[in-house]
């Protein structure tokens, strides 16, 4: 199937690996202009000379730390220098340390908002008045299941990724006459450096072995196993495809259907 998205300028955040880079590489293999941005030079030349084996069309890479407003303002300067303007935002971003709500401090809360809430403010602030005028734009945040069941010892990332929901959903009202649709995709138990991290942290406090613990997390899981970052870049592609163009205000889960809620 064609997702009519050859041409069109896509921007991802933490795009050189996990699952910000299975989302670069499905758009790439739809023939997007891709722009991936993330911290580390290397990286990114590693992520972006991968791409570039995807796709006819464009790589750009920009180094930018989210948590800088500074940087995030350099980079969308550069963007906007060298593309002009964008069809397609990726939001996303690592998410914070693992804390209880009990324990978190307020430089911790205040690193969440920081993190998670302000960069997709400024991005799309930057971005959206082109995609009005041009009546075509895709926005969608990577989010998690936090947002629809608080995660333990995730109290940070449960707080602000629901506040970027909400925020997303009222952005989705306003913008879905110049057909612009914006969305979320909340991952399940996905196989990235991330879920390894916070595996390590929970394991350490349970006691049990790796072999232990990968049993228990997948008998929570209809499908017997953790995601693949491929199957969710798919997902995130298919938001963004023509195709998907009535699809709005939405919470999409990719979680092999570990989510309980019938909603």
């Amino acid at each position: 199937m064609d997702f009519g998205l050859k041409g069109k300028k896509a921007l991802v955040c933490g795009g050189s690996k996990g699952l910000g880079y299975a989302t670069a590489a499905a758009l790439a293999q739809e023939q997007a202009a891709v722009c991936i941005l993330g911290r580390d030079h290397d990286s990114l030349k590693a992520a972006a000379d991968n791409l570039r084996k995807l796709t006819s069309e464009s790589v750009l890479l920009v180094v930018c730390d989210l948590l800088s407003a500074e940087s995030r303002q350099s980079s969308i300067d550069l963007i906007k220098s060298t593309w002009g303007s964008l069809d397609i935002l990726i939001h996303n971003v690592g998410g914070p340390k693992a804390t209880n709500a009990e324990e978190t401090d307020v430089d911790a809360w205040r690193d969440g908002f920081d993190r998670l809430f302000l960069p997709v403010v400024d991005f799309n602030a930057a971005f959206l008045p082109d995609m009005k005028e041009r009546k075509w734009g895709r926005i969608v945040t990577v989010t998690s299941l936090s947002v629809v069941e608080p995660i333990p010892m995730l109290a940070v990332s449960n707080a602000f990724r629901s506040a970027s929901t909400a925020m997303s959903k009222s952005l989705a009202d306003e913008v879905a006459r110049f057909g612009i649709t914006v969305n979320c995709v909340a991952p399940g138990l996905i196989a990235t450096d991330r879920m390894e991290e916070l595996a390590k942290v929970r394991r350490s406090k349970s006691g049990h072995t790796a072999e232990e613990y990968e049993a228990e997390v997948n008998k929570g899981i209809p499908a017997a196993r953790v995601g693949r970052p491929e199957e969710f870049g798919a997902t995130v592609c298919f938001l963004c495809s023509q195709q998907a163009s009535y699809i709005t205000g939405s919470t999409i889960c990719v979680d092999g259907g570990k989510r309980r809620a019938t909603y």
